[in-house]
């Protein structure tokens, strides 16, 4: 699973828009608006991450080519960080992978009803090498390949977490 590394915490993210109007905007968006480009202003001295991952997923260029190495056809929309200050234009991508119904009956689950521990069912997840899971707060998983690769290129902000899965029960 790939996820945000919280140890950093003063990252480029967009001024003037809560995390909900950017999760509005990003459920908003349609297969037909797939030319679109969201421009957003950034400021200040923070790091540029390869993987923001609230309220809605946005990689850098980097990470969105690795993605597109090992799996093909993924959804994308071109997100825009312009800073004024230093006259600097950066590309993100919102992340729209397929999304899949692949958690296994063995998968843990808190009182409240929330997931607490995601296993994956190997049989639904077959192929797929970068995916999202359905009903889990639509966490990012990555096959193995591609987290040995994204290892590879050292990028920042992102932290990787190995998930279990099950085989089905017959």
């Amino acid at each position: 699973m790939i996820q945000q590394d919280d140890r950093i915490t003063d990252y480029m993210y967009p001024v003037e828009i809560n995390r909900k109007q950017l999760w509005e905007w990003a459920e908003s968006l349609s297969v037909a608006d797939e030319e679109s480009i969201l421009q957003f202003y950034v400021s200040g001295d923070a790091d540029y991450i390869d993987f923001i991952e609230h309220p809605v997923s946005i990689v850098s260029e980097q990470l969105k080519e690795i993605f597109d190495i090992y799996q093909a056809g993924l959804s994308w929309k071109l997100v825009v960080f312009a800073d004024m200050l230093r006259m600097q234009q950066t590309r993100y991508w919102l992340a729209n992978p397929p999304s899949l119904m692949c958690l296994s009956p063995r998968s843990e689950y808190h009182r409240d009803g929330t997931l607490n521990k995601i296993i994956l069912d190997e049989y639904t997840v077959e192929n797929h090498k970068i995916f999202r899971v359905q009903d889990a707060n639509h966490h990012i998983i990555v096959d193995l390949d591609v987290a040995e690769c994204i290892l590879k290129f050292n990028l920042t902000g992102l932290k990787l977490r190995k998930v279990e899965t099950a085989s089905p029960s017959i």
